[in-house]
């Protein structure tokens, strides 16, 4: 490969001419001059080949760079991926190599979203959360700085107290103490002294990790941010387990000098042989440090994920049966649509014939807030949480950023066709538009990909988001599918014997899926896998038209509403057999 800093136009090159390359074509690992990209460009067999510009390719981290599309063993084409092997594959490694691998994957399907794939966005956040951890780390050594000189002068200050009580002999003893208390002070600050200028090392390597993703998703080819994205990877979770285990060692616990005066002070009569004993202790870190793989691993290719408990010992407690109240009073709902748990342990519903979302706690269905929306919205769908005070909420006309506490509206998005389902996962929002399919809007700048496409207008009611997966209801086609976050089709589930018009979908943290049958009064729950299933609610269980469901993972809850009401809580647990 040439290097990035003389590059010259291979093909003229070949003919003995030397001239710099202007353009730098990832496909055929080689540069063109300004002629050579006109003939690249209409060729028949590179027309598709996405040639950058030279100064573009020079912005390309070496590693990146270096990474070409042809097999250094058989000098051939990489054409597909072996999961198996988690290795590219040219048609002469799948002849010596894998024969007998199975599922062997057209390499063009694997890399197409490499740029905005969710491991690409996962690693720039595992980057931003390292730097906001080095940052408050190098904040928190600075406070406990800060704390032991505050102790050490009150501490020296309580010497001086105590000697202006006593003679002059106690000079002697009094300096000795505050040498204890000068030694014990420089000891811990050359301790974290010696941490932060580490961690000031590390922020350099974290900032140039963070260059580096940003010159892939700005400049390096397909090919080159996956295998750049991985490589990264490795890096990444390298700083993050230093991070981790400086928790593990001791390195964040709270330094503090102890100093015990002696009781014989109380008698200045008494003999004195010492002021008392200068000592440290440490307490918890008061740092809770920030890691996004411990909340969500993404990953980029299909993994099935095994159920941690036993699908057939599920079972429900029921806890209670409410009516969102008012002053005491049960309040009138028409369409109760869409429903979801708040960390602090609320409800937000979406009142989709009366037009607004209505806030209430769910341990007793009193309702702490009305925020109305307008009739221009037509029809609300769904409602989920975003972050601190926001949700979103699916409408005819899009979706509406809502912030709760104000209750105003602070972002409308249009999408092109009624948004039903929703779930928020990680800067960006996962719902049904009808007629489309399943469509991943970033928040930052709506940007907009289409991860599953439809054929027909059938109504897609219930979405949810857990893991690395994507579950959604067909209430047309009484229908449940699960995904991966790129789109890839995983399992699909129908059976009209047991659900007919499924609306709401929820996910617990063992990865059963639970759905409300509209149709058949009744929840069933599925295994991880789409493969068994069991009525565990029914309309004997008072269940009339049951449209919004939800799960707490916080407290193994599981809330199911009728549409006119009431709501149904119940708590999930597993008995082993």
């Amino acid at each position: 490969m040439a290097t990035t800093s003389n590059v010259f136009c291979e093909i003229c090159e070949a003919l003995s001419i030397m001239k710099a390359a202007k353009f730098w074509c990832s496909e055929c690992d080689e540069g063109l001059c300004l002629q050579c990209h006109k003939h690249h460009s209409i060729s028949k067999s590179s027309r598709q080949h996405n040639a950058i510009q030279i100064e573009s390719y020079n912005k390309l981290p070496t590693s990146i760079a270096n990474i070409v599309n042809y097999c250094a063993s058989h000098d051939m084409k990489y054409t597909n991926y072996c999961p198996h092997h988690d290795t590219l594959c040219c048609p002469a490694c799948i002849s010596d190599e894998h024969k007998r691998c199975t599922g062997l994957l057209l390499l063009q399907d694997v890399i197409r979203t490499a740029k905005t794939s969710a491991l690409l966005d996962s690693l720039e956040t595992s980057v931003k959360d390292i730097q906001t951890n080095i940052k408050n780390i190098i904040e928190d050594r600075q406070r406990n700085l800060a704390i032991i000189h505050d102790q050490r002068q009150r501490y020296q200050d309580d010497l001086k107290q105590i000697r202006i009580e006593i003679n002059s002999h106690l000079d002697k003893l009094e300096q000795n103490i505050v040498r204890d208390l000068d030694a014990t002070e420089k000891k811990a600050k050359t301790e974290i002294a010696q941490l932060v200028d580490t961690l000031v090392e590390k922020t350099k390597v974290v900032d140039d990790m963070e260059k580096n993703i940003f010159a892939i998703k700005m400049y390096a080819s397909d090919l080159q941010a996956y295998i750049g994205s991985k490589s990264i990877d490795t890096e990444v979770e390298k700083e993050e387990n230093y991070i981790q285990s400086l928790n593990k060692d001791g390195s964040l616990h709270q330094i503090r000098i102890q100093f015990k005066i002696d009781n014989k002070l109380s008698n200045i009569d008494s003999i004195i042989n010492s002021f008392g004993k200068v000592t440290t202790s440490t307490e918890l870190p008061l740092l809770a440090l920030k890691r996004w793989k411990d909340t969500q691993a993404q990953i980029m290719l299909p993994v099935p994920q095994i159920v941690q408990k036993p699908f057939d010992e599920i079972t429900l407690s029921k806890i209670s049966k409410f009516t969102i109240q008012e002053r005491g009073r049960s309040i009138y709902v028409s369409e109760l649509k869409g429903m979801s748990v708040l960390p602090n342990g609320k409800i937000i519903l979406a009142d989709s014939g009366n037009w607004r979302l209505l806030l209430a706690n769910y341990s007793d269905g009193m309702m702490e807030k009305e925020i109305s929306i307008s009739s221009a919205e037509k029809e609300a769908f769904d409602v989920t949480f975003i972050k601190d005070n926001l949700v979103a909420l699916s409408t005819s006309y899009g979706i509406l950023i809502i912030n709760i506490r104000s209750g105003t509206i602070v972002k409308k998005i249009q999408t092109n066709g009624k948004c039903q389902g929703i779930a928020y996962n990680n800067g960006t929002l996962i719902c049904c538009i009808k007629s489309i399919g399943i469509q991943c809007i970033k928040l930052l700048n709506k940007t907009v990909t289409t991860l599953v496409k439809i054929d027909k207008r059938s109504d897609r009611l219930g979405l949810a988001v857990h893991g690395n997966k994507i579950y959604e209801t067909d209430f047309s086609n009484n229908i449940v599918s699960c995904y991966t976050l790129e789109g890839h089709k995983l399992w699909q589930f129908k059976n009209t014997s047991v659900m007919l018009g499924p609306t709401g979908i929820a996910v617990d943290s063992n990865s059963n899926v639970y759905v409300a049958s509209y149709s058949y009064n009744c929840v069933i729950v599925l295994s991880s896998d789409g493969q068994k299933f069991k009525k565990i609610l029914s309309s004997k269980d008072g269940l009339l038209f049951p449209r919004a469901i939800c799960f707490d993972e916080m407290k193994n809850n599981l809330l199911v509403a009728n549409i006119e009401q009431p709501v149904f809580l119940y708590n999930i647990s597993f008995h082993d057999s």
